[in-house]
């Protein structure tokens, strides 16, 4: 760590010690607020600062650190502190959570200076000691008030214990006056102050002896005056604000303490009716206060159950993106639903949005953690989809039509099963993949075409050697070798030619089947006979054929393994024969067992000699 980072953490620490004593000082020396009301239209702090950032919470600070309302300015900077802190607590986290990923001590880990933090308490603890210079101010304001009142009551006893003169009414007003102008005093002497005042006050106009008239006037103008306090306080019921009633009642009150006496027949009523006035009031007042409290208590129920919805969808895990989505339109209707709902107690207040904000920013959080995944795997899926289309590039240039189709199309179904890419790129991969598939599949269908095309011109050649069969089958020669041989030659021409269309592949073998038995029935020629000569023609074609002799040498084999199961039949039936000899019934048996034994040599013999025509083939080859 360098010496100027140690520094600026020393400047930081003495700077929150600097704090502390100044709450703590600020706290003891309370300004004096009305105790007794928790609602004011015109002195709340009513701005959301839930989506504040650091920036904005230093320029708010620089911009009431010198409101004038001390009282209104303490509570915005302590709601205002309280969010600043969560940020700064929310960035150190993830600091902390990086340094140790890079592979260091948590216990060895120092935030680096904060300039705005530094910025944001510079203006705090500004206003801190400027609030604390007021209190002092008050204090000794209050001290200096209470000198002043002590000195106009010793001069209201003087004028009580002095000489009545025509001016001695006229002092005792100047100095009502007077006392009147002087606002708050230290309230451990309030009581003692107004009980003196008011002996004086009663003394005086008790040892009043002259002036009568005047006096007389001065009495009826307190009581015009003491029943215009008691209509004002009435007026009070239509004040929609509670504090602002409550404070206003209280001035009314003092005026009507510092108002001289009025004629003794009306004192009580006047009092009376002022008395009453206040108790109605107070009594809307109270009513009024339990109402607020009950809709705040609601209010309090309402925030609670949004708080509960709200850790409910921050607390479980979401697997699509459109799921995320959905739930940030809940989660953004919550939110709205908690600033429509009226405020709560204010002793919970901050504790209940704390509890809404954290759940709410735990969902903001799982959500950026959840798309942080989400983009790597988009990075992943859009390598695996470059790999699938070099692959099909590769392929699309393939001859080997049906083999390659059927891997591009376990392509397309592997392309399906990625999940999606980054959107840069997911157009441009797409387009990649589906012009080589449609590369290959053009070339397919032109190469389709073209087979066609060949099938149908094989299907008229064959066509027209089943005319020349249907010919032959009328023939009347009585030189049977004479239609073998033809027979073999469309036979082998036949074969030569390549494939027909599917749909028509059946039935064209069909009638070449019947036409040739009809034709062998016809001509009374060997079955056996035509087989070998098939059997040769097959030999032949395989002969010429690229790497005919490895194509024999399978056609030897596969014949090997034929004869060799044949005489594995052979000796199997004769234990069986051996085994029934004494049975009762072995005649039956004996004869069953004979006629396959005789029928697997015949085919053995058969397939010998179609092993020696191989092997001469072979041999040519």
């Amino acid at each position: 760590m360098s010496d100027r980072t140690n520094t600026l953490n020393l400047h930081d620490e003495e700077e929150q010690i600097k704090l502390n004593e100044l709450e703590k000082a600020g706290n003891e020396t309370e300004i004096e607020a009305d105790e007794h009301v928790n609602e004011d239209d015109t002195h709340t702090d009513r701005t959301d600062y839930s989506s504040f950032s650091k920036a904005d919470f230093v320029r708010r600070a620089s911009e009431i650190v010198h409101n004038p309302d001390i009282h209104l300015t303490h509570e915005m900077f302590k709601k205002m502190r309280l969010l600043f802190d969560d940020i700064i607590k929310k960035e150190k986290e993830i600091m902390i959570k990086k340094y140790v990923e890079e592979g260091n001590e948590p216990r060895t880990f120092s935030p680096p200076p904060d300039e705005q933090k530094h910025q944001f308490y510079q203006q705090y603890t500004a206003f801190l000691e400027r609030r604390a210079k007021e209190k002092e101010r008050a204090e000794q304001e209050k001290m200096a008030n209470l000198q002043k009142k002590k000195a106009i009551l010793e001069k209201m006893k003087q004028l009580t214990e002095s000489k009545e003169t025509e001016h001695s009414l006229q002092e005792l007003k100047e100095l009502q006056r007077e006392w009147k102008s002087i606002s708050r005093v230290p309230r451990e002497q309030m009581a003692d102050l107004w009980e003196t005042y008011k002996i004086l006050l009663d003394k005086f106009y008790d040892n009043l002896s002259i002036f009568n008239e005047l006096k007389d006037l001065d009495r009826q103008k307190n009581l015009e005056a003491k029943i215009d306090l008691t209509k004002k306080v009435g007026e009070l019921m239509q004040e929609s604000s509670i504090k602002k009633s409550h404070i206003l009642l209280n001035k009314y009150h003092e005026d009507f303490k510092n108002i001289g006496p009025v004629p003794t027949e009306f004192s009580e009523d006047v009092w009376n009716r002022f008395k009453m006035a206040s108790d109605i009031l107070l009594e809307r007042n109270k009513n009024k206060i339990e109402e607020l409290k009950e809709i705040r208590r609601k209010n309090l129920e309402i925030k609670i159950l949004l708080c509960e919805k709200m850790e409910q969808i921050s607390t479980l895990t979401y697997s699509q993106a459109q799921e995320w989505a959905s739930k940030s339109k809940e989660v953004d209707a919550l939110f709205n639903d908690w600033k429509k709902a009226g405020p709560i107690p204010e002793s919970i207040s901050d504790q209940i949005w704390k509890r809404f904000r954290e759940a709410m920013n735990q969902f903001y959080d799982n959500k950026k953690e959840y798309f942080n995944r989400f983009n790597k795997d988009k990075e992943d899926n859009y390598q695996r989809k470059i790999a699938i289309c070099e692959k099909a590039e590769t392929l699309s240039e393939s001859s080997d039509y049906e083999k390659t189709a059927a891997q591009l199309i376990q392509l397309q179904e592997k392309w399906k099963t990625i999940g999606p890419v980054p959107d840069k790129y997911s157009d441009d991969v797409w387009k990649r993949f589906r012009a080589a598939c449609d590369t290959f599949f053009k070339r397919r269908n032109i190469n389709r075409d073209s087979i066609k095309k060949e099938e149908q011109d094989n299907y008229n050649l064959k066509s027209d050697i089943l005319t020349k069969m249907e010919n032959l089958l009328k023939a009347d020669s009585q030189d049977k070798s004479d239609i073998l041989q033809q027979l073999s030659s469309l036979q082998k021409e036949w074969n030569n030619i390549g494939h027909v269309p599917r749909n028509r592949f059946k039935k064209m073998k069909d009638q070449y089947e019947q036409v040739t038995d009809n034709i062998l029935k016809t001509h009374q020629l060997s079955q056996d006979e035509f087989k070998k000569n098939r059997f040769k023609e097959h030999l032949e074609i395989l002969a010429n054929k690229p790497n005919g002799h490895l194509t024999l040498k399978v056609e030897e084999r596969k014949i090997m393994e034929r004869i060799k199961v044949l005489k594995s039949e052979l000796e199997t039936y004769s234990n069986n024969i051996e085994f029934f000899s004494n049975s009762k019934s072995a005649d039956t048996f004996k004869k069953q067992f004979e006629e396959k034994m005789e029928k697997s040599q015949k085919q053995i013999d058969l397939l010998e000699g179609e092993l020696k025509t191989i092997r001469q083939y072979s041999r040519r080859s």
